[in-house]
C-alpha cells in the first residue's frame, strides 16, 4: 500500500488552541511536496456550532448540512484535489495524517469530500485510507504482530446489560475468531477456548487491570483488546472531557478518565496490537482550551499501534457492524489500513441504519517496519494455527460420528476459506519475491487440500459416500500439485517433496522418477546435520515416511531404516525442553491415514499393495 504522509503544524503551544478565522497554519505533504501554508477558515464558535449538530441531537437536515460543511473544509484543508496521489497511482492509498495542533487535531478530516462530494475515506473504489498518529517517542518494546489471536473482550453497562450491545459483540468475535477457537478442550499443540476469547462482563476498573497484569505475568498476553461501554464526561467546564464508564464493585459507574484505562492497559504495551473503543466519544477532542486527550489518543501515545475509536455518539448498531467488518478483514489476513477502510465502507453503506458513524469512526495506526513483508509471514502462521484447530475439529466430529455430520459442511466451508486465503497469499508473496514465504505457502496450500480430502473421506464412511468421494480425489490431486509445486521450486524442501511422493503413491500406486525420491533422501540427510534440533527432528521425520515409500519408488534402503529414524525422532524430541510432542503427533497422524485411508480397500495404490502392516508397525513403535 502506497502511503503518503500529511503533517498539520503551527507555532507556540501545541497542545492547546482554538481556531480563529485568517490564523495561519502549515502542512507538509510526504518529501516532494513544498510546505504549504493555509489560513483557518473559521472561528472557534462556528466550529463548535458544527461539531455538536453531528453529535445525533439535531434534525437528520441540520446533520446532514454540517457533514457536508465539515466535509468540504477537511478536504480543502488536506488539499486532496491538488494531490496527484489521490487521483493517480496504485491504491490503496494510505493518507499518514500527524496533526499538532490541538484545534486542527480535532476536526474530523475523515468526513472529507472528493471533487464530486461523495466522501473520499468511504468509496470502495479507488480506495483512500486516512490513518492518524502521533508524533511522539513510543515504547521500546513495540509490539510483534502476532499470529495466533488472543482476545481481551471487556464490557459494562450503565444500568442493565442491554444498555449496550455486548451480546451483539460477542457473537460477532466469536465469529471472526472461530477458526481458532477448539472445539472441547484444548491440546498442547491448539488454544483452549479461553486462551483464544476472555470475557470481562460488567468489567470494573480493577478487576481490567488485574486481567492485563496476570496475563502479562502468565506469559499469555492479549493480542488484541475490545472495549464496549459508554463514554461519559469527566470533570466540569472549561475542562471537562471524555472517558469511559465501568462498574465498580458496589454496581455504580465511576468516571474513569483516559490516564487511568491506559493505566490498566498500560502491562499490555509492546505485546498488543489492535485496541478497539466501541464508547462514545473515545477519540473525541473537541475542547481544545484544555491539555487533556482523548482515550484514543491517550492510548495510542501510551505505545498501542493500533487504536480504533469513535469521535462522535456511536450507534449500537454501527458499533457492532465495525466490529464484524474490521476484524473479519483484520483476522483474514489483510493490512489493518485496509480492515478500517472496510468497515468505514461498511458504516457508510448502511447509513441509513448507522448515520455518520463512518464519518466518526478514527484509526490510530502506527505501523512497524517491513509490515507488508512482516504480514505475509503473519498471514501463514495465521493460517497453521487456524488449521491445527481445524483439524481438532475434524478429530472432534469424528467421535460424535452420524450426530454431527451436518457442522462437517462447516468445517468445510472454514478449510475452503483458508484455501481462498493462501491462494491468495500466494500472489502477494510471488510478486514481492518473497522466496521463503512462497515454499511455506504452497505447502500449506497443499496441507489444506489434503485435510479437506480427509474431511470428504470421513464424511463418505459416515453417511451416503456418493457426494463426497469425487471431491476427496479432486482434493488430494490438487494437494499433490501444490506439493509438487513446492518442492520443484526449492529441492531442498524435503517435507513437501515427500508430501508429493506419498501421493504419487496414494493416486497413482507408484513414485515414477526414482530420482526425486532420491533428492528427497538426501536433502533430508542434509538437514539431519542441521545445528537447530527442530530442523534435525523434522528432518527425521520425512526420512520415516521416505524409508516407508521406498518400494513403490523400487528402493532397497537397508533393514529397519524406518524403525532406527523413528527411535532417534523420540528419543530427540523427549530431550527437548518444554515437551511439545506435536512432531510426534504429526508423524502418527500421518502414519495412520496410510493404515485407516489409504488403503486399496478404498481405492487407493491401484495395481499394488497398500503400506497399511509397514504402516502400522510404525505406529505401534511410536506409541511405546
Amino acid at each position: 500500500m502506497r502511503s503518503l504522509l500529511l503533517e498539520f503544524l503551527r507555532l507556540n503551544n501545541l497542545k492547546t488552541g482554538i481556531w480563529r478565522e485568517g490564523d495561519p497554519y502549515l502542512v507538509a505533504a510526504g518529501s516532494e511536496y513544498p510546505v504549504r501554508q493555509f489560513a483557518s477558515p473559521l472561528e472557534h464558535e462556528s466550529f463548535l456550532k458544527l461539531i455538536i449538530a453531528l453529535r445525533y441531537e439535531k434534525d437528520a437536515q441540520t446533520r446532514a448540512t454540517a457533514l457536508k460543511q465539515i466535509g468540504e473544509i477537511a478536504a480543502n484543508l488536506l488539499a486532496t484535489n491538488s494531490l496527484t496521489e489521490i487521483s493517480s497511482g496504485p491504491f490503496p492509498l494510505q493518507l499518514d495524517l500527524v496533526v499538532n495542533p490541538a484545534e486542527v487535531a480535532a476536526l474530523p478530516f475523515e468526513a472529507a469530500t472528493d471533487r464530486e462530494g461523495r466522501p473520499l475515506f468511504a468509496r470502495n473504489d479507488p480506495a483512500v485510507v486516512l490513518t492518524r498518529r502521533v508524533r511522539h517517542t513510543f515504547a521500546e518494546n513495540r509490539a510483534r504482530w502476532p499470529a495466533t489471536p488472543r482476545f481481551l473482550y471487556a464490557w459494562a453497562s450503565l444500568s442493565e446489560p442491554t444498555d449496550v450491545p455486548s451480546q451483539e459483540h460477542e457473537r460477532a468475535l466469536r465469529a471472526v475468531l472461530e477458526p481458532w477457537i477448539p472445539m472441547g478442550r484444548g491440546t498442547g499443540t491448539t488454544a483452549a477456548s479461553d486462551d483464544v476469547l476472555t470475557i470481562l462482563a460488567e468489567v470494573t476498573l480493577e478487576k481490567l487491570t488485574e486481567a492485563c497484569r496476570k496475563a502479562v505475568e502468565k506469559k499469555k498476553p492479549f493480542t488484541h483488546v475490545h472495549l464496549l461501554a459508554h463514554g461519559v464526561p469527566v470533570g466540569e467546564a472549561p475542562s471537562q472531557h471524555f472517558g469511559i464508564g465501568l462498574r465498580t464493585e458496589e454496581g455504580g459507574v465511576p468516571e474513569v478518565t483516559p490516564e487511568e484505562l491506559g493505566k490498566a492497559l498500560a502491562p499490555l504495551v509492546g505485546h498488543t496490537v489492535v485496541v478497539t473503543l466501541a464508547t462514545c466519544d473515545a477519540a473525541n477532542l473537541t475542547n481544545t482550551i484544555t491539555s487533556k486527550r482523548s482515550i484514543a489518543h491517550e492510548l495510542h501515545e501510551l505505545g498501542f499501534p493500533i487504536v480504533v475509536a469513535s469521535q462522535f455518539p456511536f450507534t449500537k448498531p454501527g458499533s457492532t457492524l465495525m466490529v464484524e467488518t474490521f476484524y473479519k478483514a483484520l483476522l483474514g489476513g489483510k493490512d489493518v489500513r485496509v480492515a478500517l477502510h472496510n468497515a468505514r465502507v461498511a458504516l457508510y453503506e448502511s447509513r441509513d441504519k448507522t448515520g455518520h458513524d463512518w464519518a466518526s469512526l478514527v484509526g490510530y495506526a502506527r505501523l512497524p517496519e517491513g509490515y507488508a513483508d512482516h504480514l505475509v509471514d503473519v498471514g501463514l502462521e495465521c493460517v497453521l494455527a487456524s488449521l491445527r484447530t481445524m483439524q481438532g475439529w475434524s478429530d472432534e466430529l469424528v467421535k460424535q460420528g452420524n450426530k454431527a455430520l451436518a457442522s462437517f459442511d462447516e468445517v468445510a466451508k472454514q478449510l475452503q476459506a483458508r484455501i481462498e486465503k493462501l491462494e491468495e497469499s500466494l500472489q502477494e508473496a510471488e510478486t514481492a519475491g518473497r522466496r521463503g514465504a512462497l515454499d511455506e505457502n504452497l505447502g500449506l496450500l497443499g496441507s489444506a487440500e489434503k485435510r479437506l480430502a480427509e474431511l470428504c473421506f470421513v464424511c463418505a464412511g459416515l453417511g451416503d459416500a456418493a457426494p463426497w468421494q469425487p471431491l476427496m480425489r479432486r482434493a488430494l490431486e490438487r494437494s499433490r500439485n501444490w506439493y509438487r509445486r513446492g518442492s520443484e521450486s526449492n529441492l531442498s524442501h524435503h517435507w513437501t517433496a515427500v508430501q508429493s511422493l506419498s501421493l504419487d503413491a496414494v493416486l497413482d500406486g507408484r513414485i515414477a522418477d526414482p530420482g526425486r525420491w532420491y533428492a528427497a533422501v538426501t536433502a533430508a540427510k542434509i538437514d539431519q546435520r542441521n545445528a537447530k534440533p527442530s530442523a534435525v527432528i523434522w528432518a527425521l521425520g520425512s526420512l520415516i515416511e521416505l524409508y516407508l515409500l521406498a518400494p513403490l519408488a523400487r528402493q532397497s534402503p537397508p533393514v529397519d531404516s524406518a524403525r532406527n529414524a523413528l527411535a532417534e525422532m523420540k528419543a530427540l524430541v523427549r530431550e527437548q525442553p518444554g515437551g511439545d510432542t506435536f512432531p510426534l503427533e504429526s508423524t502418527e497422524r500421518q502414519l495412520r491415514r496410510y493404515v485407516q485411508w489409504w488403503t486399496t480397500a478404498n481405492g487407493f495404490f491401484p495395481g499394488t499393495t497398500d503400506l497399511a502392516t509397514a504402516a502400522g508397525k510404525l505406529v505401534e513403535e511410536l506409541r511405546q
